[in-house]
């Protein structure tokens, strides 16, 4: 059972960070270089933009007539 120090900073590579909230590889490198790779803190600052790991494919591909008039 890994330790919580080994968890509080363990870290996300590009891919794998792009992969699990399913953003670009380009956008994945912005976060890290911005915020840093620790995955506590990347995943508190996407949960709080309110960007889950898994997205409906739907509401990916929605144009912007249909979110703004449902």
């Amino acid at each position: 059972m890994p330790d919580d120090a080994s968890t509080a900073y363990a870290k996300y590579s590009p891919h794998e960070l792009a992969e699990k909230y399913c953003i670009s590889i380009q956008q994945a490198n912005r976060y890290i270089r911005r915020f840093g790779s620790r995955k506590k803190e990347l995943d508190r600052l996407l949960s709080a933009a309110e960007r889950t790991p898994v997205h409906r494919a739907s509401e990916i591909d929605r144009t912007s007539r249909d979110v703004t008039f449902g």
